[in-house]
């Protein structure tokens, strides 16, 4: 604990969080400053409880040890699906083939250059790739996002923003 008074006994500033290696650095300062017109600062370091350390909360902790608990952690619960990346990439690929689907239809192409229009299953899958296709493209579309904002919120906790 720390007292710091003046010359006349009243007590100017007490703290019991300072350190006492650290009372000749405060002392010196409190010197150079003259509160309240005091002409001297007496300095009694008493002994007093001090507080034992804080464990390291995980705000506290650094981001790359943060980093390396979240990728421990991850790894435990393995992961769940494809990456966001793909999930993009099929929705644009399903969303591709729909469309392509509809114009073969009209147009009355083979289907792949191999199924002629004038077989009885031509009409059928085209309109199965057509119908399923766009929201099969969504879904992905849809999952390939959150999974996105679900990696910018986790990167963003780890650097400390949220």
């Amino acid at each position: 604990m720390l007292r710091l008074t003046n010359a006349s006994g009243h007590c100017c500033l007490h703290k019991s969080a300072i350190n006492t290696s650290i009372a000749p650095l405060v002392i010196g300062k409190l010197k150079n400053t003259r509160a309240h017109r005091h002409a001297s600062v007496i300095a009694r370091v008493e002994p007093g409880q001090q507080s034992p350390p804080k464990p390291a909360t995980e705000d506290e902790l650094p981001p790359w040890i943060r980093r390396e608990k979240e990728r421990e952690l991850q790894a435990q619960q393995g992961t769940s699906g494809l990456p966001w990346p793909l999930y993009l990439l099929f929705s644009i690929f399903t969303a591709i083939a729909a469309v392509g689907s509809i114009f073969e239809f009209v147009d009355r192409n083979p289907v792949f250059g191999v199924l002629p229009p004038d077989n009885p299953l031509w009409a059928p899958i085209l309109l199965f790739f057509a119908v399923t296709g766009f929201p099969t493209a969504g879904i992905l579309f849809i999952k390939g996002v959150n999974g996105f904002n679900e990696e910018a919120e986790r990167q963003d906790k780890l650097d400390g923003y949220l």
